[in-house]
This record gives C-alpha cells, structure tokens and sequence, in this order.
C-alpha cells in the first residue's frame, strides 16, 4: 500500500466516504429518490392539512384563554 491510498482510506474528504453517521449500514455513493404514488402525494397533503388546522385551533384558543384571564 502507498502511502496515497493509505492517507486516503480515512480521508474524511474522499469521494467514496459519503456515509451518513455511525450504523448507517445502507450507505451508497448516490442516494436514489424513493418513487412516490398519487396515494402517498394525498396522504402527505392531508396530514399538512390536519397539522395547520390543529396549529390554528390551538393559537385561537390560546388567544381565548389570554382574553378569558383579562376579564
């Protein structure tokens, strides 16, 4: 071994170390896009959706409650 290939084996900065983190057992030089259904595509608006309505329900009744308490 030369000492190129040996000071490029733990080089953080080598193009062939492209590991996430520690355990990453599925590391791979190119990640690849998951394919994604029109089923997945409405399930993920609906959940944004539901998550704005909730944060909305709860800002108003955090303003209720503040005015509750000045009264």
């Amino acid at each position: 071994m030369t000492y190129h290939e040996k000071s490029a084996e733990h080089d953080a900065a080598h193009p062939h170390d492209v590991r996430a983190g520690p355990g990453d057992a599925g590391a791979t030089d190119r990640p690849e896009h998951l394919p994604e259904s029109r089923e997945d595509r409405r399930q993920g608006r609906s959940a944004t959706l539901l998550f704005l309505c909730l944060l909305g329900a709860g800002g108003l009744l955090v303003i209720l409650l503040n005015w509750a308490a000045l009264i």
